[in-house]
């Protein structure tokens, strides 16, 4: 079973529980770490996990090279044979006998929030009412999707949008560089670039997006990524995908330290504060309405 998922602090819980679904020994993870520059790494039994880049994890949902995975919100729409009106239908066995496969989104877990998430955010020293231009960070296609639709149908501004050149990046020379904007300047920033930003300048305004999306919807949750099914055999997969995913977030405390291939070491009371109160795993029909909703506002804007 080929899965790929993100080596993020948020996805720890989700890591640890396939590992110790798998019975991942560090031993094991040491026999592999010649793959680990590509993400592939085996993680026991019939269980081959790759941990990717956000950009590379949703790649390989497209392109089919994964039974499942861990895919942004945003990214779910581009796979093929993606249907609104049935990524949330359970798999039957009859539909193996289908010509294509239907993605499906199945597990009862995501990387979601349903107010600050702390890691995504817009930092100004101008408020957002008369921001112009706004430098994006590639690494999440899904939160520069988030900053478009706020953009457009809640703060109501036109900005310039500076994407980074292919390969580049935005964000980390800006924080090099004493986090100075000019006015009317705004950059979306992601994960612990978010903290390195900040601690390099003392920002006027910061705009969680979460949060944002919360005030914007009346209420709704959002949902950054999802565990998605990209063939029949990581559909039948389910039942011990979830099982797995359970064990990891109902023991978060062991995952921050437990987790053999995190990134690195975290700061536990940091990372135990952020995993158990800004990062809400599970995935209920209020976070399904948000995703639907922000998919038809991604699809066709407006």
């Amino acid at each position: 079973m080929r899965i790929t998922a993100v080596s993020y602090l948020n996805t720890l819980p989700f890591i640890y529980g396939i590992e110790q679904q798998a019975a991942v020994s560090s031993s094991a993870a040491a026999q592999c770490a010649a793959g680990r520059s590509e993400g592939r790494l085996l993680a026991g039994g019939d269980i081959v996990l790759s941990l990717r880049v956000p950009a590379l994890c949703a790649a390989d949902a497209i392109a089919g090279a994964t039974d499942i995975a861990l895919v942004p919100t945003a990214v779910v729409p581009q796979i093929p044979g993606f249907s609104i009106s049935s990524v949330f239908q359970s798999f039957v066995s009859s539909d193996r006998s289908s010509a294509t496969f239907t993605p499906r989104i199945i597990t009862d877990y995501c990387i979601g929030a349903e107010g600050a998430v702390d890691t995504v955010v817009l930092l100004s020293d101008t408020p957002v009412g008369e921001v112009r231009r706004i430098y994006l960070d590639a690494h999440s296609r899904t939160s520069v999707q988030l900053v478009r639709v706020l953009a457009r149908e809640y703060w109501r501004i036109e900005p310039e949008w500076v994407s980074a050149a292919s390969g580049a990046d935005n964000v980390a020379p800006l924080a090099a560089d004493g986090g100075r904007l000019g006015p009317g300047e705004a950059v979306l920033a992601i994960g612990d670039k978010v903290f390195a930003l900040r601690a390099a300048h003392r920002y006027a305004y910061c705009y969680d997006l979460a949060q944002e999306w919360n005030r914007f919807t009346g209420g709704l949750p959002f949902v950054f990524a999802a565990w998605v099914a990209c063939t029949a055999a990581g559909a039948e997969f389910a039942s011990t995908l979830n099982e797995a995913l359970a064990y990891g977030v109902g023991h978060i405390a062991e995952s921050i330290t437990g987790t053999v291939n995190r990134s690195r070491d975290f700061d536990h009371v940091t990372a135990h504060d952020y995993l158990t109160r800004a990062i809400k795993f599970g995935l209920d029909d209020r976070k399904r309405a948000a995703m639907r909703l922000f998919w038809e506002k991604i699809i066709a804007p407006g």
